[in-house]
């Protein structure tokens, strides 16, 4: 009888001490560029099998909700311009639980930020939960040049398209680079910063306090072309340029300040975004909460299926947003890009330069994957 049990310990001890040897050393065996592999099946047939397919638990079309590490939420300032597809990134980042939203404030571009900053106060005072975030307005031009958005946006912008919040006991605005310089440098945590308009207010900040860069975690930005078409021409006829995206191109200098600042820069390019369409579809489950602000991202998301194409739309900027939640739903490339400056047709290009890389790129995202996460988060209750 003894010898009968001898066979199965013994080989139960090997294995126990091949998970003990072998798993703590997992992370240096995927550098060495060795797949982990994992035991699979019952006793006595039991074998070693890659682990690889086995990573994605949930299914692309279920996104578990996200939940704070050990350090709480990630604080983060949200910089946009006024557009309708940056408030329903803030939206979301607003009912995410992995993220607290210190500051919002607002960019040169789509809108004139002056305008805009006290409408978008008023509706983070009728939230309640979020009346104490501080709202800032940047300065109503590029730092250099005149690119300007077109003037029927930003007057839509300036009315919150059609739907203007009613007042409120909203805090006053204050100027944006204020705003970004003390919240940064009093926060206890390094703040992530997202851009989904121009990069004018964070350039200037750094511009005022370059010692900010100590304590911002990283930068996730919603802009460039890098192996597409731009969007200048084909939204805007009137204007010619070809390769560049709006948030570059309106402000092409604050946007090379910022990517030779030696932050940690993640881009979401048009590459990315074109790949994720929102239609109706997508309404009910944004809907089924009943929270406000989840019922208002549902209400623009039905404001850009009317007025830009019922088909289907692209919300770049919520694109974005999910990126910086989880990189799992768009594996990031390591690239070095610079921003053409230079007045002409090319201005605001984001070119692809033979230096060490500056910035991590999301080209390739999962559509299904970063669907499921945003429905994850608006339909909480």
């Amino acid at each position: 009888m003894k010898r009968k049990w001898l066979v199965p310990v013994i080989v139960l001890g090997v294995l126990a001490l091949i998970l003990i040897l072998v798993w703590p050393m997992a992370p240096v065996w995927q550098k060495l560029g060795l797949e982990p592999v994992c035991i699979q099946g019952s006793w006595p047939e039991l074998k070693l099998v890659p682990c690889s397919g086995q990573e994605q638990a949930v299914p692309s079309t279920q996104m578990l909700l996200p939940t704070p590490g050990a350090d709480g939420p990630i604080p983060i300032i949200v910089d946009d311009d006024g557009s309708p597809d940056g408030m329903v990134a803030l939206l979301y980042f607003l009912r995410n639980p992995l993220f607290d939203v210190q500051a919002v404030t607002i960019s040169y571009g789509e809108a004139h930020p002056e305008k805009f900053a006290p409408l978008l106060a008023n509706i983070l005072a009728s939230f309640g939960d979020n009346a104490d975030i501080l709202v800032g307005y940047g300065s109503d031009a590029p730092l250099e040049g005149i690119n300007a958005f077109p003037d029927p946006w930003r007057e839509a912008s300036d009315d919150f398209w059609g739907h203007p919040p009613e007042n409120s006991a909203a805090q006053k605005p204050i100027p944006a680079v204020q705003l970004i310089v003390e919240t940064v440098k009093n926060s206890p945590q390094p703040v992530m910063i997202f851009i989904s308009g121009s990069h004018t207010n964070l350039a200037e900040a750094l511009r005022l306090d370059p010692s900010i860069v100590g304590n911002i975690r990283s930068v996730y930005i919603m802009g460039g072309a890098v192996n597409v078409p731009g969007n200048i021409h084909s939204d805007w006829q009137a204007f010619d340029n070809e390769v560049a995206e709006w948030n570059i191109w309106v402000d092409p200098l604050a946007a090379s300040e910022v990517f030779t600042s030696s932050l940690d820069l993640h881009l979401i390019p048009l590459d990315a975004t074109r790949q994720v369409a929102w239609t109706r579809d997508d309404l009910p489950g944004w809907e089924s909460s009943g929270s406000d602000a989840s019922e208002l991202a549902a209400s623009l998301l039905k404001w850009m299926l009317d007025n830009w194409s019922s088909d289907g739309v692209y919300i770049w900027d919520l694109v974005a947003a999910v990126q910086a939640t989880n990189m799992a739903t768009c594996p990031e490339v390591p690239l070095a890009l610079d921003v053409v400056t230079a007045p002409g047709l090319e201005q605001g290009r984001t070119l692809t330069v033979d230096t060490s890389p500056n910035v991590s790129v999301c080209l390739d995202p999962d559509p299904a994957r970063m669907k499921a996460l945003v429905l994850s988060v608006f339909q909480q209750p």
